[in-house]
């Protein structure tokens, strides 16, 4: 079962897709990537992770080669933007002397306690978050304690290149809106999400989905990553985990596809950069342009 929390790039703090295997070092990733393409311009559509390690690179050719021959860089929101993050993750915090005990069941939070000292996070500190941003807090440290770092994540390598050739960058979405997809969730929902995460530290089952997550996207494998979208939500109950899902995934892609629609009215050759995730399945980027009538295909 896979106990990592869903989250979009705001959320650098514990995303998806965020863990390379030694096995893939030195090998080159070949991400996903979709040429879209209408009577005017040309889109391209790159699977991102948002956390990662040296051993992530070298990309494909056709990845480089696309964004070379793109004037504009479009990603979910400006890694980059630190102001930006901090203003957003505030509202992930308690307002003194309110705090995380206050609201959930004490056996929640004596489990807490429990595992806390493992992640090395100071009781004081996680009592300040509220517990959707915790649990995106502990899925970020247990990351990192693997060694992999949120400023070799992809969009961040992009944004870099982008700010060094004078491309534009724009935002499909803004810090402050992917927070606002978790900030607003039932007490219930946000517990769930919180458990799920210290199922994973404790278990070490995150570790082991996050490698297997990063071996697919350095593989370019779909299906895999789709399947590992679907995992994410396993141990919530049935209609919790179609909310989040149409929250997080669903509702997001169809926002996202409106505003490529946008690009493709155009003229600019657009580099869209997103979480792999959104570019999987049935309700995907790439099949939800195909539908508007956008000519789509793998690179």
């Amino acid at each position: 079962m896979s106990r990592l929390p869903f989250l979009p790039r705001a959320v650098t703090l514990a995303a998806l897709l965020l863990l390379a295997v030694s096995s893939l070092a030195g090998a080159q990733s070949t991400p996903l990537l979709y040429e879209v393409k209408s009577a005017s311009t040309t889109v391209y559509l790159f699977g991102t992770i948002h956390v990662g390690a040296r051993k992530l690179y070298p990309l494909s050719p056709q990845s480089e080669e696309a964004f070379g021959r793109s004037a504009v860089l479009a990603l979910e929101a400006d890694p980059t933007d630190q102001g930006a993050l901090m203003a957003a993750m505030s509202s992930g915090l308690y307002r003194p002397p309110d705090n995380l005990r206050a609201h959930l069941s004490p056996a929640l939070f004596q489990r807490l306690e429990g595992v806390l000292p493992r992640v090395g996070l100071p009781i004081e500190y996680a009592q300040g978050m509220k517990p959707y941003l915790l649990a995106m807090t502990l899925a970020m440290i247990e990351v990192q304690r693997q060694g992999y770092d949120a400023q070799m994540g992809l969009d961040v390598h992009f944004a870099k290149l982008a700010k060094a050739d004078d491309k534009r960058i724009i935002e499909l979405e803004s810090m402050a809106e992917q927070i606002e997809l978790f900030a607003g969730l039932p007490m219930q929902v946000q517990e769930a999400m919180l458990q799920l995460a210290l199922d994973g530290v404790e278990d070490g089952t995150m570790a082991q989905e996050l490698e297997a997550l990063v071996g697919a996207w350095a593989a370019g494998d779909a299906e895999a990553i789709h399947a590992s979208t679907k995992r994410e939500l396993d141990g919530l109950p049935q209609p919790v985990a179609a909310m989040l899902y149409e929250r997080v995934y669903d509702g997001r892609n169809r926002r996202m596809a409106e505003k490529i629609e946008g690009f493709l009215a155009g003229g600019q050759v657009h580099f869209v950069a997103v979480g792999a995730g959104h570019l999987t399945g049935e309700s995907g980027l790439p099949v939800l342009l195909r539908e508007k009538g956008f000519s789509v295909r793998r690179l």
